[in-house]
Protein backbone atom coordinates (compact mmCIF):
# COMPACT_ATOMS: atom_id res chain seq x y z
CA UNK A 1 0.00 0.00 0.00
CA UNK A 2 2.91 2.36 0.66
CA UNK A 3 4.09 2.33 -2.97
CA UNK A 4 0.54 2.86 -4.26
CA UNK A 5 0.07 5.79 -1.89
CA UNK A 6 3.38 7.29 -3.06
CA UNK A 7 2.29 6.88 -6.70
CA UNK A 8 -1.02 8.64 -5.90
CA UNK A 9 0.86 11.51 -4.27
CA UNK A 10 3.20 11.78 -7.26
CA UNK A 11 0.24 11.84 -9.66
CA UNK A 12 -1.39 14.57 -7.56
CA UNK A 13 1.79 16.66 -7.67
CA UNK A 14 2.04 16.24 -11.44
CA UNK A 15 -1.60 17.25 -11.79
CA UNK A 16 -0.99 20.29 -9.59
CA UNK A 17 1.95 21.25 -11.83
CA UNK A 18 -0.24 20.94 -14.93
CA UNK A 19 -2.99 23.03 -13.35
CA UNK A 20 -0.56 25.79 -12.46
CA UNK A 21 0.56 26.09 -16.07
CA UNK A 22 -0.18 29.19 -18.10
CA UNK A 23 -3.22 27.54 -19.73
CA UNK A 24 -5.15 27.78 -16.46
CA UNK A 25 -5.81 31.17 -14.94
CA UNK A 26 -6.59 31.74 -11.28
CA UNK A 27 -10.12 32.88 -10.60
CA UNK A 28 -12.30 33.80 -7.65
CA UNK A 29 -15.18 31.84 -9.21
CA UNK A 30 -15.65 28.58 -7.34
CA UNK A 31 -15.14 25.30 -9.18
CA UNK A 32 -18.75 24.33 -8.49
CA UNK A 33 -20.08 27.59 -9.93
CA UNK A 34 -17.78 27.37 -12.94
CA UNK A 35 -18.85 23.86 -13.87
CA UNK A 36 -22.51 24.63 -13.12
CA UNK A 37 -22.33 27.56 -15.53
CA UNK A 38 -20.57 25.55 -18.24
CA UNK A 39 -23.11 22.73 -17.95
CA UNK A 40 -25.69 24.93 -19.68
CA UNK A 41 -25.39 25.37 -23.47
CA UNK A 42 -26.74 28.95 -23.47
CA UNK A 43 -24.00 29.98 -21.04
CA UNK A 44 -21.35 28.34 -23.21
CA UNK A 45 -22.66 30.17 -26.28
CA UNK A 46 -22.71 33.49 -24.40
CA UNK A 47 -19.16 33.09 -23.11
CA UNK A 48 -17.86 31.86 -26.48
CA UNK A 49 -19.36 34.82 -28.31
CA UNK A 50 -18.15 37.31 -25.73
CA UNK A 51 -14.59 35.94 -25.71
CA UNK A 52 -14.45 35.90 -29.53
CA UNK A 53 -15.62 39.46 -29.95
CA UNK A 54 -13.68 42.63 -29.32
CA UNK A 55 -15.32 44.68 -26.60
CA UNK A 56 -18.89 44.59 -25.28
CA UNK A 57 -21.67 42.79 -27.16
CA UNK A 58 -25.41 43.25 -27.13
CA UNK A 59 -28.03 40.66 -26.28
CA UNK A 60 -29.59 40.79 -29.76
CA UNK A 61 -26.18 39.91 -31.29
CA UNK A 62 -25.90 36.96 -28.95
CA UNK A 63 -29.40 35.76 -29.88
CA UNK A 64 -28.46 35.92 -33.58
CA UNK A 65 -25.27 33.97 -32.89
CA UNK A 66 -27.19 31.21 -31.11
CA UNK A 67 -29.81 31.09 -33.89
CA UNK A 68 -27.01 30.73 -36.47
CA UNK A 69 -25.29 27.98 -34.47
CA UNK A 70 -28.32 25.88 -33.56
CA UNK A 71 -31.54 24.50 -35.02
CA UNK A 72 -34.97 25.05 -33.49
CA UNK A 73 -36.37 22.02 -31.73
CA UNK A 74 -38.89 20.06 -33.77
CA UNK A 75 -42.33 21.64 -33.69
CA UNK A 76 -41.02 25.12 -32.88
CA UNK A 77 -40.90 27.87 -35.47
CA UNK A 78 -37.76 29.99 -35.76
CA UNK A 79 -39.70 32.94 -34.36
CA UNK A 80 -40.80 30.93 -31.30
CA UNK A 81 -37.29 29.58 -30.88
CA UNK A 82 -35.83 33.10 -31.07
CA UNK A 83 -38.29 34.23 -28.40
CA UNK A 84 -37.31 31.36 -26.11
CA UNK A 85 -33.61 32.06 -26.54
CA UNK A 86 -34.09 35.77 -25.94
CA UNK A 87 -36.18 35.18 -22.82
CA UNK A 88 -33.82 32.56 -21.34
CA UNK A 89 -30.76 34.71 -21.98
CA UNK A 90 -32.24 37.84 -20.46
CA UNK A 91 -33.89 36.21 -17.47
CA UNK A 92 -31.71 33.19 -16.67
CA UNK A 93 -28.32 32.89 -18.39
CA UNK A 94 -27.00 36.44 -18.36
CA UNK A 95 -28.10 37.17 -14.77
CA UNK A 96 -26.48 33.88 -13.64
CA UNK A 97 -23.22 34.66 -15.46
CA UNK A 98 -23.24 38.10 -13.85
CA UNK A 99 -23.97 36.71 -10.37
CA UNK A 100 -20.99 34.37 -10.70
CA UNK A 101 -18.80 37.29 -11.84
CA UNK A 102 -18.01 36.10 -15.37
CA UNK A 103 -19.75 39.00 -17.13
CA UNK A 104 -21.15 42.45 -16.52
CA UNK A 105 -24.69 42.78 -17.82
CA UNK A 106 -26.33 46.15 -18.28
CA UNK A 107 -29.97 45.07 -18.33
CA UNK A 108 -31.22 48.50 -19.41
CA UNK A 109 -28.97 48.62 -22.49
CA UNK A 110 -28.81 44.81 -22.83
CA UNK A 111 -25.04 45.12 -23.10
CA UNK A 112 -22.68 42.34 -22.02
CA UNK A 113 -19.05 42.99 -21.10
CA UNK A 114 -16.16 40.87 -19.91
CA UNK A 115 -14.93 41.06 -16.35
CA UNK A 116 -11.44 40.29 -15.08
CA UNK A 117 -12.76 36.76 -14.42
CA UNK A 118 -14.05 36.06 -17.95
CA UNK A 119 -10.74 34.92 -19.51
CA UNK A 120 -10.26 32.40 -16.67
CA UNK A 121 -13.12 30.31 -18.08
CA UNK A 122 -11.43 29.82 -21.48
CA UNK A 123 -9.58 26.50 -20.90
CA UNK A 124 -12.68 24.97 -19.31
CA UNK A 125 -14.92 26.36 -22.03
CA UNK A 126 -12.67 24.86 -24.71
CA UNK A 127 -12.89 21.49 -22.99
CA UNK A 128 -16.69 21.73 -22.71
CA UNK A 129 -17.01 22.65 -26.40
CA UNK A 130 -14.80 19.73 -27.49
CA UNK A 131 -16.92 17.38 -25.38
CA UNK A 132 -20.11 18.86 -26.81
CA UNK A 133 -18.87 18.43 -30.39
CA UNK A 134 -17.81 14.82 -29.84
CA UNK A 135 -21.20 14.10 -28.27
CA UNK A 136 -23.05 15.78 -31.16
CA UNK A 137 -21.14 13.73 -33.80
Amino acid sequence: MGAEHHDDQLAAVELDDELSSSSVTETTVSVDELFDVLARPANRYALTYLLRDEGPVYAHELVEYIIDETDPPEGLSEREYRGQIDSRLLHVSLPKLEDVGLIEFDDRRQRISETDETPAVLPYLRFALVQQRSHDD
